[in-house]
């Protein structure tokens, strides 16, 4: 039976729509990314033999192979941003802190907004970041701006930038990883999440344009080779792959059709109609499971039934039911004009407005005065 202020969802789930996940808990996230950093200071610390010497070794080789490709341009770029003022700082800046700040907003957004598709969005970040240390580890890399005889200015440090290299916030950090990079793959990381997540349209260019910033800014600053940024895609890659693989499948999924980053407030019984909400300009017919209902509340509560039309904002509307016993229900459809379809679909039903006479003909019980009383009138 259908009683007023319990609005039924008669439409059946979208086929392929999968069930409401439940959020990670917060604190377990939390101690899953210190795991992670914990993971980084270990390997750091436990340095292998030579571990200097071959970072040294391994930058210069990569500087080697891209001459050989005549694509070593990163000393040009790096001695122009040396020149610019205020955009050497900026860049520096971007460099210390700007993959860092994009990718926390990203993992909030995801929790946020998409806590069924959050755990694979985590693991393929996890993934390619243990990849990445694992490579800092055993395959240290020097980056441009600490090879001796390479030509190469140190930006950060001679901006002297809070924060970055020469500043005591990180004093410690491991200078030699350069390869691969995880400003690149962080960066990518962001845009493939996005892209995947159906975000707004400008999050998805802004996304673009983070990865070319981050790119250009890394190489400028002499802190990386353009390998680097390569190995870091690689990462990401491995990530992605290895997170599809765990599933089975691609995972893939969408946002809201106004595709908004952040929710609005939600008018009342917006979760009813999901299915169905549609433009009013193009009315929708009832479904079966719609006009069953009018009809089953009729059969059980006498007829004429009086049934008002009202609209719910963007939602739809809803027919408020009269029976002919006085009790109380509702349907929630996609539009006025659907409702009033309804009306003149089933036998029994009366078009009315919510005047006195609609009022009079009302029955409250007890049952439905404890449903508005609400949960704190059971205790």
């Amino acid at each position: 039976m259908l009683t007023a202020g319990l609005v039924t969802n008669t439409t059946p789930r979208a086929a392929g729509r999968s069930p409401r996940r439940r959020r990670p808990r917060w604190w377990v996230e939390l101690l899953l990314g210190l795991a992670l950093f914990g993971v980084y200071a270990l390997l750091g610390a436990l340095s292998l033999p030579g571990h200097e010497r071959r970072a040294f070794v391994h930058g210069e080789d990569i500087l080697a192979v891209q001459r050989m490709l005549h694509t070593d341009f990163e000393r040009s770029v790096n001695h122009w941003l040396a020149d610019q003022g205020w955009l050497m700082v900026v860049a520096n800046y971007e460099y210390a802190f700007g993959y860092l700040l994009v990718t926390l907003v990203a993992l909030v957004w995801l929790y946020r907004r998409r806590p069924r598709h959050y755990p694979w969005a985590r693991d393929v970040f996890a993934i390619s970041t243990l990849l990445a240390i694992l490579c800092f580890w055993l395959y240290p890399v020097a980056p441009p701006r600490l090879l001796p005889d390479a030509g190469f200015i140190d930006t950060v440090r001679l901006g002297g930038t809070w924060g970055s290299w020469g500043s005591p916030m990180v004093e410690g950090a491991n200078q030699l990883a350069a390869m691969p990079s995880l400003h690149i793959g962080w960066a990518l990381w962001v845009a493939v999440t996005l892209f995947r997540s159906g975000a707004a349209w400008w999050a998805r260019i802004a996304s673009i344009g983070h990865v070319l910033v981050t790119f250009t800014v890394i190489v400028a600053t002499g802190n990386h080779y353009w390998l680097d940024a390569l190995g870091g895609a690689v990462v990401v890659g491995i990530g992605v792959l290895a997170a599809d693989l765990a599933r089975g499948k691609p995972v893939m999924w969408d946002a809201s059709a106004s595709r908004r980053l952040w929710r609005r407030g939600r008018p009342a019984y917006t979760g009813a109609v999901t299915d169905t909400a549609t433009d009013a300009k193009t009315p929708v017919p009832p479904k079966a499971a719609q006009l069953a209902a009018a009809r089953t509340f009729a059969a059980e509560h006498g007829k004429p039934v009086k049934a008002v039309v009202q609209r719910i904002g963007r939602a739809g509307a809803r027919v408020l039911l009269v029976g002919g016993d006085g009790a109380l229900g509702d349907v929630v459809v996609p539009s006025v004009e659907t409702g009033e379809a309804l009306i003149e679909a089933v036998e029994g039903l009366e078009r009315s407005e919510w005047d006195a006479d609609t009022v009079a003909a009302t029955v409250i019980g007890p049952e439905h005065r404890r449903r508005m009383a609400g949960p704190l009138a059971r205790r």
